[in-house]
């Protein structure tokens, strides 16, 4: 269906359209809930790069696709390159939304995943732990 909705939106509204870069996204993440995670990565790499070229780097679509592209590299086991693009995802967020957005710990929260999975566990703790303050859920002890 969404293969469909995508061929249909592209006749009608053109590849740029935002309509047709939703219903591009929404195939990209059906295609990772169905484990077909390189065609999942190839879908999100397309939207990531024309919601960039179109609406810019930081614009909060183009982050949303750019963490779908890290969701899937770290799927395929791609952990360093997931760490890379979620670090973008991060840094986007927080010049867009502040530190302290729930968007942008978020993000902050899944680099940290990707540093325990390649092993880098106090770099990790540590960027927890700065997540947990700015959540004020724990108090800034240093």
């Amino acid at each position: 269906m969404y293969r469909a909705l995508v061929e249909d939106r592209t006749r009608v509204q053109g590849a740029d359209h935002p309509e047709t870069l939703r219903a591009r996204h929404g195939l990209g993440v059906n295609l990772g809930r169905l484990g077909r995670w390189e065609e999942a990565l190839a879908e999100s790499r397309a939207v990531c790069a024309i919601r960039a070229r179109v609406l810019g780097t930081d614009h909060p679509d183009t982050l949303v696709s750019r963490r779908e592209v890290a969701v899937a590299l770290g799927w395929l086991g791609r952990w360093a390159e997931a760490l890379a693009a979620y670090r973008r995802v991060a840094a986007g967020r927080e010049r867009l939304l502040g530190p302290g957005h729930p968007d942008t710990l978020a993000a902050r929260d899944d680099e940290a995943h990707c540093l325990e999975r390649l092993g880098r566990g106090p770099e990790a703790v540590a960027l927890y732990r700065r997540v947990a303050v700015l959540r004020r859920c724990v108090p800034d002890v240093r």
